[in-house]
């Protein structure tokens, strides 16, 4: 069994490189073995075998969501509807609380654009085809600081002068964004915008450019509900992300259905399908309805067993669950009432 170790080299998603490293961290299941034959690897294989199961878990494995289908639709729609139009194109902004996988679906989407373009144009990287480009902004963003980023993330050699006029910015960034194909233009953490300033530059953005701008962000309806920022947030389709409410009988099953999609693919050795699911009524309310408390619990409950270095198996209990239960209770924010009793064994 031969395990090739993911690098990775950027931090973040706000540079082409970065971006891109991200589009490609999606690190195959590795090999199934038993934990006999766990335990009969060497030290680094051991390890290697290890951080790629993380890898994978935290990276690759992914559950479906209603508003994923929604959002590749409505984004399909409009980057093939805004290059056609001379203004008043439209945009979408992405709503939702924190630690509803909003961040997270913006990245599944773009990760689809920029593949399917890369599809259509298989020679796009050598063109310098930048179909997407990622800005996350910071307190007290401004537009100007949006237009700094959209340039930097297209020219990073660039030096902008510290007094560049906004208007001058303004021009440099729709001119980049057109010289480099750009079909996806992602603003996360919108929320930290607002204002009519900042506003004024997205709807700027939204006339003068043909890439389809998409704001992600707490509470967007009410950081865009009054002047520029209505005509920005009017001009947008809009899609929340709420937390699964578990006496709503559809929001139950998707919650069911993420349970078991993260039960079947645990990458544990001789892990059987069955506990997480059994108690998926009982993580609903642990982890509050929210999908990246969700995939934390998962996280964490892999990590415990995977450290444990006086294991002599790789199985989910409900003793283990618990206590993964338990710590995030007391390390989190996350607060719950979940005992040991209210877990079951599996079938």
């Amino acid at each position: 069994m031969k395990i090739t170790p993911l690098v990775l080299h950027h931090d973040r998603k706000t540079s082409l490189a970065g971006l891109r490293e991200a589009f490609d961290a999606e690190p195959a299941s590795p090999p199934k073995i038993t934990f006999r034959q766990y335990t009969d690897l060497d030290s680094e294989a051991r390890e290697l075998y290890d951080q790629a199961r993380e890898d994978f878990l935290r990276l690759t494995l992914r559950v479906k969501t209603r508003e994923q289908a929604v959002c590749a639709r409505i984004l399909e729609d409009l980057i093939r509807i805004n290059p056609r139009l001379k203004n008043s194109r439209r945009g979408l902004m992405v709503s939702a609380p924190m630690f509803s996988g909003k961040t997270e679906l913006a990245l599944l989407l773009a990760r689809s654009v920029e593949r399917r373009h890369a599809a259509q144009h298989p020679d796009y990287l050598r063109d310098g085809d930048a179909p997407v480009v990622w800005v996350e902004m910071t307190e007290h963003s401004t537009g100007k600081a949006l237009l700094a980023q959209i340039v930097e993330f297209l020219a990073p050699t660039i030096v902008l002068p510290k007094q560049i006029a906004t208007d001058r910015l303004r021009k440099l960034a729709v001119e980049a964004l057109h010289r480099h194909g750009t079909k996806l233009l992602v603003i996360d953490e919108a929320h930290k915008l607002g204002g009519t300033e900042p506003s004024s530059v997205i709807k700027a953005l939204q006339n003068e450019s043909c890439a389809t701008v998409v704001l992600v962000g707490i509470n967007l309806d009410q950081a865009f509900k009054t002047g520029d920022g209505l005509q920005v947030s009017a001009r947008c389709d809009f899609v929340t992300l709420d937390k699964i409410d578990p006496a709503v009988q559809e929001d139950f099953e998707q919650w069911i259905k993420w349970v078991a999609t993260f039960d079947s693919f645990l990458p544990l050795c001789g892990h059987v399908h069955g506990l997480l699911t059994r108690n998926a009524g009982t993580l609903v309310h642990a982890a509050d309805g929210k999908l990246a408390v969700l995939a934390m619990i998962v996280d964490r409950l892999v990590a415990s067993i995977l450290r444990d270095e006086s294991r002599t198996s790789e199985t989910v209990t409900r003793e283990g669950l618990f206590g993964v239960l338990d710590t995030l209770r007391r390390t989190t924010l996350n607060t719950h009432n979940v005992t040991l009793d209210d877990l079951v064994d599996a079938a």
